[in-house]
């Protein structure tokens, strides 16, 4: 199989192009190798049918990783002289595959290439094309010869150059009006003629529009007598322009990206015939590009006088059998760091390093432009050049040099800080005499009335980038700056603190029966009459007479010893408006006390229980007392009704668990809280015995939240979990548990039944009981619930999974034995 290497990996356009030539000339590999004389830029002879539905979508799927579209790659082919008609058959094909791929996920670009044929398409070359050059540097100027982003064709909506000559294909307009009226649309023939009625043959090869245009008038004022042009007298007139211009064959040679034949209007220039072959290669010259005409050179291009100053001056007109040539470039330099334009350059012979930092867009705001560092080949080795900024205009460049424009040092010259209790804290500059640092505080507008006066730091870098701290008085060195001002440095950071980040944070806490308990900030002055105001006063539930005030016990055991007091306590007494009594009028609080305002001895919110079903008055009461019982709330709702099933009375209450929870708080640290978990569980009751004998110990007290439920007549018993069919059977009397366990199919396969139980309309729970070989069953009542527990179903064991345990089982064995032996 032939293996195709290329010149450069990066240029994928001329790849491409190769790749999609060689397939639309329905050649497979060998062919190619066989035919190496082949011009692979001629399609004049493909025909449809050549063309395989695998080639043709590897086709589409390459020029998509490419960025070209169907309709760019047919163009190119079409450039190439494939005929018009296959160029159609080929995109109604396209469209088709599209049509019927559309719905399907799109399949990656690698996957595709399985699908060809060819065997054109082969893992080396998909990987020369496609390998990652991110990392290389671009460029510059490569970048306009991309499809897809720039066009460089001739609009063919603008006037007629004068300059511009004609030639076989052109196609010249005659209007005429007035006396006489006629239109004409005349091609140069190949000839280099133009037939007009009644005149013959007029030769224009060769002339100019304003030329032709003379001649063209000379023999038309044979046959309109009134086309006589200046004269006053004309009556008929005559205007000659270009309709249609010709399309001319050029050669695209040497180092471009898809060199061959190309046919353009006859209106391009050079730019637009290097964007048809999509511009210099990775070795071609972007400064050196030549115009050949009949053997000689006629211009020679340098594309950075376009990109730089927008110079045209050498682009010239093409001309039918032109030869456009991209020879090697000579030198090419790399520009890296803080230029606007980083990327590779291509320099002339004698060009200086300032006009290649004019290439690359000058430096950024952040460049060290003082000095630049390069890297230069020499025969044997590389060395590195310091240029000064003075030598800039004169450093001449050569190939392969590396030029580094390096960043400025992250850090200040002249700079000072200030900080903490000034009115205006910032970075201020030191002045070429120096600053002082009365000076900075005075920049500042001074300091806060809040300020620690006594003692403020400087925190000086020093020579090998410690931190010194020199301290200072602030009243000193504004009273008194002779003797103690301090000569600034720079990045000195002068710090001044206020009083209040100087002592630890006061407050007062105030909880119990007041509107809003929280913490508060501690004011000098605040008495307990304020401290209550700012709670938003008592609640319903507060006790004048019991006022407790915490307060910490600040102080100094004796040495070897520590006190056993732990805070000192005051109580006192505040009306409802908030008068504090005579005897504690002049208490003032102090930072940290904590104040307890206790709540009435006898203060009790109402508290509801509910009693559901078979009474005569159903609904919510309210405890009036701590020992009221289930009997006394049947009585006060009436007494039970004729339909009242007693042994089915049950009693919910509600009970709370405290909940550990770990979160997170503010700061990133970790706390444990305790949630309260509000839930509800049955307590059975034996209502009959209660009603019998009111005030025993079966007489429960009630508590908030109770709900009694008396049901009415239950008919039925209920069976659950391990049976065939769970099930509501109705209740026998007399029955025992299997029977109704029999009732329900009988016990599932997986059913627990010796530790099958009961659970009794009043919540009570009785269980199978085993002695030796008796068995007991439970009582069925109605109302009641037959549960029989399950086996927990674990997955069986693979063959593979026993024969593991197995093996394991005999090595653990043999080493057993083996040791016992050796004991023995």
């Amino acid at each position: 199989m032939l293996r195709i290497f290329f010149r450069t990996s990066k240029s994928s356009l001329t790849i491409f192009s190769f790749v999609l030539f060689t397939m639309l000339s329905g050649l497979t590999s060998e062919s190619v190798a066989a035919q190496s004389g082949l011009n692979m830029h001629d399609l004049s002879g493909v025909r449809s049918q050549d063309i395989s539905d695998a080639q043709l979508r590897s086709f589409i799927a390459r020029g998509e990783a490419q960025g070209i579209s169907p309709e760019q790659a047919m163009m190119m082919a079409r450039e190439r002289g494939m005929p018009a008609s296959v160029v159609q058959e080929l995109m109604a094909r396209v469209r088709t595959m599209q049509g019927t791929t559309q719905e399907q996920p799109a399949l990656r670009a690698r996957e595709r290439v399985e699908t060809d044929e060819s065997g054109l398409f082969d893992q080396d070359l998909w990987s020369m094309v496609h390998r990652d050059v991110s990392d290389k540097p671009e460029i510059f100027g490569a970048r306009i010869f991309k499809r897809g982003m720039l066009s460089f064709e001739p609009s063919m909506h603008v006037p007629t150059p004068v300059n511009y000559r004609l030639g076989p294909g052109d196609e010249l307009v005659i209007d005429i009006w007035g006396a006489a009226t006629n239109f004409y649309q005349l091609e140069v023939s190949s000839e280099g003629t133009i037939s007009i009625d009644n005149l013959g043959p007029l030769y224009v090869h060769g002339l100019t529009i304003q030329e032709a245009e003379q001649r063209i008038m000379d023999k038309l004022k044979q046959i309109y007598r009134g086309l006589r042009p200046g004269d006053s007298g004309q009556n008929t007139f005559a205007r000659i322009s270009l309709g249609r211009v010709r399309s001319i064959q050029v050669a695209l040679m040497g180092e471009v990206n898809a060199p061959g034949n190309y046919t353009v209007s006859s209106l391009a220039t050079v730019f637009n015939a290097l964007y048809k072959a999509g511009g210099p290669n990775m070795i071609g010259s972007f400064r050196n590009v030549e115009v050949i005409r009949e053997n000689r050179q006629v211009a020679v291009l340098d594309v950075y006088d376009f990109l730089i100053s927008g110079d045209q001056s050498q682009n010239i007109r093409l001309q039918d059998q032109d030869i456009v040539r991209v020879g090697t470039y000579a030198n090419r330099i790399e520009m890296k760091g803080e230029v606007k334009r980083p990327g590779l350059y291509e320099v002339k012979i004698g060009e200086t390093l300032a006009q290649l930092i004019n290439y690359a867009g000058s430096f950024t705001d952040s460049a060290y432009m003082r000095q630049i560092r390069i890297h230069r080949n020499t025969e044997t080795e590389r060395e590195i050049l310091s240029v000064n900024r003075e030598r800039y205009e004169n450093f001449t460049m050569r190939n392969g040099d590396v030029v580094i424009v390096d960043q400025i040092l992250d850090r200040f010259s002249n700079r000072v800080s200030i900080s903490g209790a000034v009115w205006r804290p910032g970075e201020y500059e030191i002045g070429e005499e120096g600053l002082m640092l009365s000076e900075l505080l005075q920049k500042a507008e001074g300091v806060k009335p809040d300020a620690f006066r006594s003692r403020a730091i400087i925190n000086r870098l020093t020579d090998n980038f410690d931190f010194t701290i020199l301290a200072f008085n602030v009243d000193n060195v504004l009273n008194n700056p002779d003797a103690f001002d301090i000569s600034l440095q720079n990045e000195d950071e002068v710090i001044i603190k206020d009083i209040h980040e100087m002592r630890e944070g006061r407050n007062v806490v105030i909880r119990g029966a007041v509107q809003t308990p929280n913490t508060y900030d501690f004011r000098e002055g605040m008495t307990l009459e304020d401290l209550i105001l700012v709670a938003n006063g008592f609640t319903s539930a507060a006790s004048e007479a019991r006022i407790e005030v915490n307060r910490r016990v600040i102080g100094e055991a004796a040495p070897l010893q520590r006190g056993h007091q732990l805070a000192e306590t005051f109580i006192f007494a505040v009306d409802r408006d908030l008068n504090i009594r005579s005897e504690a009028a002049s208490f003032e609080l102090k930072p940290f006390d904590q104040i307890f305002v206790r709540a009435r001895p006898d203060y009790r919110e109402q508290v509801t229980i509910n009693v559901e079903g078979e009474v005569l008055y159903p609904g919510e009461y309210v405890l009036t007392s701590r020992n009221e019982r289930i009997s006394d709330l049947i009585q006060r709702a009436g007494g039970l009704t004729h339909e009242a099933f007693v042994p089915g009375a049950t009693l919910m209450r509600q009970t709370i668990e405290l909940e550990r929870v770990e979160v997170e708080i503010e700061g990133g640290a970790d706390d444990v809280i305790e949630l309260e978990n509000v839930t509800e569980r049955y307590i059975g009751i034996d209502l009959t015995r209660i009603l019998a004998n009111p005030g025993t110990a079966d007489d429960l007290f009630l508590r908030s939240g109770d709900v009694i439920r008396i049901p009415s007549e239950l008919q039925t018993v209920s069976v659950r979990g391990g049976v065939l069919r769970e099930s509501e059977i109705r209740y026998r009397d007399g029955r025992n548990l299997n029977y109704y366990i029999n009732r329900s199919g009988g016990f599932a396969e997986n059913a627990r039944k010796r530790h099958a139980y009961v659970v009794y309309a009043n919540g009570d729970v009785a269980a199978r009981r085993n002695f030796i070989f008796f068995r007991s069953n439970p009582e069925v009542t109605p109302g009641a619930e037959i549960i029989i527990p399950q086996k927990e179903e674990r997955p069986r064991l693979t063959p593979g999974e026993r024969i593991s345990i197995m093996s394991s089982v005999v090595s653990m064995t043999a080493v057993v034995i083996t040791a016992m032996t050796r004991v023995w």
